[in-house]
């Protein structure tokens, strides 16, 4: 018996794992805890989602006269604050900040979503969180600005600080500080967006000129012949119809034969127009191209293209002085070409504004900092004729261009990496 009973403890148990209907399972009731907070209960996942957002986008020059400019007109123009009056500059002492100016400034734009935000209030708490970031001590200028559906600030930054230490900011501080900080300020005085807050976001999404999540879904439930029909759609199928309307009012698609036929290239002409709010603009206001054609201008080492300028936008409205020129090509092709300034035209010692139909050649040259820059000179229309018989060219602006008698004057557009 004990060697039975030493047997028994040494064999080997088999053991099961079988769990009372009638008792909770832990893991069971932990997911459900889990998806209970990702849809919103306030779990931290959620509150990471529920923060204010905010647009910050900065850009910079080194021009005297832009900075200038900036500071006695720009900020306080007439009709950008409250009741249509000129906005309010604020900041550190204006006298001193004028003793100190360089060329080299700094441009921020900040907008929050939300309009309960306190502008000023957020602009000068931005500063404080900017200086103890970077350890400058800024000479800086604002200005509150109400003219446009969304009210926002604009920050003018001297490019020395109070010590005459010069500012540099880190591609990290710029990308990413700025960004978070503006979103932190505007939840600290709001508070995280609530249901009908996220709601009613959503709901614009649906009519956005922007690329969405939506049109993730529905690029990925394309046919290869680029149709969709609405019976194919499930969960989501009144938000996708109602997303497809409207990008069949942008010309992104049409509604034949009971569904929509998404017309080429849709998904990256949207995402264009995400990155140049003027590019869906441009394309329907296109003189000799076709609206298919119009492409972003990326510009490659040694590319030399000629034609005639057919727009010039400003591509981000309030925010910056960013500007595209529309160039359509003498052989049928169109052109979106962003730049950093307004475009100017070089003649000898002067510089001019470009204008709408002006002639140009656009050529590329790689440079080591890998900005594009306009140069722009002077050229006369006989050898854009000339061009267009060397090589055949018959488009529309070709034909156009060869009755024209040789007295108006071409200019050329170089783009160059500075």
């Amino acid at each position: 018996m004990a060697r039975e009973h030493e047997e028994l403890k040494e064999r080997p148990r088999k053991v099961t794992f079988r769990r009372n209907k009638e008792q909770a399972d832990s893991l069971v009731e932990l997911a459900k805890l889990i998806k209970m907070f990702g849809k919103g209960s306030g779990g931290y996942t959620q509150q990471q989602n529920r923060t204010q957002k905010c647009v910050a986008k900065m850009q910079y020059s080194s021009s005297i006269a832009a900075h200038k400019k900036q500071l006695t007109d720009y900020l306080t123009r007439e009709g950008t604050g409250k009741n249509g009056e000129e906005a309010e500059l604020f900041g550190t002492d204006i006298n001193e900040y004028k003793d100190n100016m360089v060329g080299k400034n700094f441009r921020i734009f900040l907008s929050p979503q939300s309009d309960k935000v306190d502008l000023k209030a957020m602009t000068k708490d931005f500063v404080k969180r900017l200086e103890l970031q970077t350890g400058y001590k800024l000479l800086w200028q604002g200005a509150c600005h109400y003219n446009t559906a969304n009210p926002h600030s604009h920050l003018l930054i001297n490019g020395h600080d109070k010590d005459g230490k010069e500012i540099n900011f880190s591609k990290d501080v710029v990308k990413t500080f700025m960004r978070e900080t503006a979103r932190d300020i505007c939840t600290k005085q709001v508070g995280l967006r609530t249901d009908k807050d996220i709601a009613l976001e959503k709901e614009r999404e649906l009519s956005s000129s922007r690329f969405t999540k939506l049109d993730e879904k529905i690029l990925s439930i394309c046919s290869e012949n680029n149709k969709i029909f609405p019976g194919g759609f499930f969960e989501e199928s009144k938000k996708i119809k109602k997303r497809l309307e409207t990008l069949k009012e942008l010309k992104l698609c049409k509604y034949e034969n009971h569904g929509y036929t998404m017309r080429k290239n849709w998904a990256q002409d949207l995402k264009a127009n995400s990155r140049y709010n003027t590019f869906l603009k441009a394309r329907d206001e296109l003189k000799y191209s076709k609206p298919a054609q119009l492409k972003v201008y990326e510009g490659r080492d040694g590319d030399k293209l000629t034609g005639k300028v057919t727009k010039i936008y400003r591509t981000d409205g309030d925010a910056s002085d960013n500007h595209a020129v529309v160039l359509e090509s003498l052989d049928g092709k169109a052109f979106f070409i962003p730049l950093l300034k307004e475009p100017e035209v070089k003649d000898k010692d002067k510089r001019l504004k470009l204008k709408e139909g002006e002639l140009i050649t656009l050529s590329t040259y790689e440079n080591q900092k890998g900005r594009l820059t306009p140069l722009i000179f002077k050229k006369d229309l006989r050898s854009a004729q000339k061009e267009i018989k060397n090589n055949e060219l018959d488009s529309k602006l070709a034909v156009e261009m060869l009755a024209i008698k040789p007295a108006s004057r071409v200019f050329e557009i170089g783009l160059g990496r500075n």
